[in-house]
């Protein structure tokens, strides 16, 4: 835990708050303190760390929504005082994806801020290519892609494919894209700093499976020729 520092004037010590916490840290004593996590580089200030909300008790959840600390998130919660931020989308999700999981497709294109919602159900990827579960959790979809360390990051405790492999998952989808996953699409490319070029050599350098199929999309997204042969048709689009 962080101690207060103390400065003395006159011959009197006196507490002020560290520069760290929160003002809102001691509004109740109800509430679970919040931890820091040193995520920061060695000499520079320590983050806070988003409060595990999922981890109260069920009565401590409730009466704070009703007193209005906490708020809707996806299909979790956010302290109210917390901006909806990558980090702390993903913090939402955690009842779901805990550690071991990888937010994936619509789901973590919300959690880029490019989807107005994470999907239902939520879309996340095993790690080191395990076998998913059997009997998934309700509201959770998980797969089994084949996900390098640099298709996915961690951000806290929770992780989430890169923009770039959002957007190149959500491109080779075997199904037709819904108007959330198009939008999602399109800022995320609008975003991509190596624009559509770089998008496309990352198209490339995945497996074959559904290349020409992305490849037609991302020609609808930027209306543009962007590769020698013809776009295939995306499935359902006749």
């Amino acid at each position: 835990m962080h101690r207060a520092a103390v400065r003395h004037d006159g011959g009197m010590t006196r507490p002020h708050a560290c520069e760290h916490c929160s003002p809102d840290a001691a509004a109740s004593p109800h509430e679970p303190p919040v931890s820091l996590s040193w995520t920061a580089p060695a000499g520079r200030r320590p983050r806070l760390a988003v409060p595990h909300t999922h981890e109260w008790a069920q009565a401590i959840r409730s009466a704070e929504r009703l007193r209005g600390s906490l708020v809707p998130c996806g299909p979790g919660l956010r302290p109210v005082a917390w901006p909806e931020t990558p980090r702390v989308r993903l913090a939402a999700l955690a009842p779901w994806l805990g550690e071991k999981y990888v937010a994936i497709g619509l789901t973590a294109a919300w959690v880029w801020g490019t989807a107005r919602h994470p999907g239902s159900p939520l879309r996340c990827s095993t790690i080191g290519r395990r076998r998913p579960p059997a009997n998934p959790a309700p509201g959770i979809a998980v797969h089994e892609h084949s996900l390098t360390p640099d298709d996915f990051i961690r951000i806290g405790d929770g992780r989430v494919t890169t923009r770039t492999r959002t957007l190149c998952d959500l491109l080779r989808s075997p199904t037709p894209l819904t108007h959330a996953e198009r939008v999602a699409c399109r800022l995320l490319l609008l975003q991509h700093p190596g624009g559509t070029p770089a998008v496309r050599a990352a198209l490339d350098a995945g497996g074959r499976r559904y290349r020409r199929i992305a490849t037609a999309r991302l020609h609808e997204l930027t209306g543009c020729d962007i590769g020698g042969s013809a776009p295939a048709r995306a499935p359902g689009s006749d």
